[in-house]
């Protein structure tokens, strides 16, 4: 056998070598990549909120295994820190966990909403709240498939209370009705969809709980505002009028601040700064809030052009049939237009209105029999859906009665 020539074993050492090294540099890699596995899912992965901890991490990832029998993605740990957070106190790192989800992620996307707004409300954020629900409700149609039924209306049932607290009914009424579309609703929201302005809306109750959301947020100024209606509700106009027209120069284009302004001068019989007020506002628009609409009704009534007011409350009217100013105020023009018969009809409808009130508040399913002479006294009034609802809660509140009565021993 002839031995090897140099070349020939110089280039086997190489290989040889070569091959070595390669391997060595394969187990660095998977040694490396081994030890960032760890890390990571030590830490959270790519999830890594600041002021969570490495235990509380873990600890949500534990959570979720028990339940799914898998390991989470950060979207999905990110909404277990978030509850798990909430329960133990840490609201504002809650907020912060849900605030990082996606509202379009298909699986947490409105969860993450929903608690948000959630989270918001208890830290006194009413401005946070109607925005996560908003961000939540926009989306709600395309995600998931047409899942997230109950998110949505948790969703709406919220914003309604924030609209409520607001006095921002024109809106309010919009969710309602959207609520109404997935069934009968329970008395107190069937009230405030029929009858908006017949409820007691300016209870302490509910002034304290505005006050909350104004000691977080003071210079917001639609709180602001409603917090002007219920001083001027109370007879402190000087204070109501020194905090709206700070609100206004902070927000000069909100109509619903404008309005509120507006009936600040009015009730104080400011005719001047009323005028000059009001004509600093835009023109009419379809849609503005009802307060605004109301205002120009009356600056029309003291010019005396009757027909214009006229066309305001008739707006109103329409728009909500069971306010008894508005009649009040659209039988005035009628009167002064000569259209005594139509004046007439809207007095008597002022009057029936008056009565209903009383008995509203004790339609509750308790007290079936309120419920349902509110319902006829809705239906002599015309309105036929209130009426048909009101009958069912009746009927709802009846069998609830007699379940309770066959139970008892």
């Amino acid at each position: 056998m002839e031995p090897e020539s140099p070349s020939s074993a110089e280039q086997q050492r190489v290989s040889h070598y070569g091959t070595g090294s390669r391997w060595l540099l394969v187990a660095a890699v998977l040694i490396l990549l081994s030890v960032c596995g760890w890390w990571l899912g030590s830490a959270g992965g790519s999830v890594n909120p600041i002021g969570v901890t490495a235990e509380e991490q873990q600890r949500a990832r534990q959570d979720f295994r028990r339940v799914q029998r898998r390991d989470p993605d950060d979207v999905e740990l990110l909404l277990v820190l978030a509850e798990n957070l909430a329960q133990r106190g840490r609201v504002e790192l809650a907020v912060s966990c849900a605030e990082q989800i996606p509202v379009g992620d298909e699986r947490c996307g409105l969860r993450s909403r929903l608690l948000l707004a959630q989270y918001c409300l208890r830290l006194n954020r009413a401005a946070g709240a109607e925005r996560a629900v908003r961000e939540l409700l926009s989306v709600a149609g395309s995600v998931g498939g047409g899942s997230g039924a109950t998110e949505v209306q948790s969703a709406r049932e919220l914003l309604v209370f924030l609209l409520s607290l607001q006095f921002r009914f024109e809106e309010r009424e919009i969710e309602l009705r959207e609520l109404r579309k997935g069934g009968l609703l329970e008395p107190l929201l069937t009230k405030q969809l029929y009858f908006p302005s017949l409820l007691a809306w300016k209870t302490p109750q509910q002034n304290e709980r505005l006050q909350q959301f104004l000691r977080e947020s003071p210079d917001d100024s639609r709180l602001v505002a409603a917090h002007v209606r219920y001083l001027l509700g109370a007879g402190s106009g000087i204070e109501a009028r020194r905090l709206i027209d700070a609100a206004v120069a902070l927000s000069p284009g909100d109509a619903a601040v404008l309005a509120a302004a507006l009936e600040c001068r009015f009730e104080a019989q400011d005719v001047a700064g009323f005028r000059a007020l009001l004509a600093a506002c835009s023109e009419y628009v379809a849609g503005e809030p009802w307060l605004m609409t109301q205002m120009r009704g009356e600056a029309a009534a003291l010019a005396g052009d009757w027909s214009e007011s006229a066309r305001c409350f008739d707006v109103l009217v329409a728009a909500d049939a069971t306010n008894p100013l508005y009649c009040q105020g659209l039988a005035r023009a009628y009167g002064q237009l000569g259209r005594r018969a139509e004046r007439l009809c809207l007095q008597q409808r002022a009057l029936q209105l008056a009565e209903l009130r009383l008995t509203l508040g004790e339609a509750e399913l308790k007290n079936p029999g309120a419920l349902r002479a509110a319902g006829v006294a809705a239906r002599e009034l015309g309105l036929t859906a209130a009426a048909d609802d009101l009958e069912q809660l009746a009927q709802r509140g009846e069998q609830a009665m007699r379940n309770g009565q066959e139970r008892r021993p």
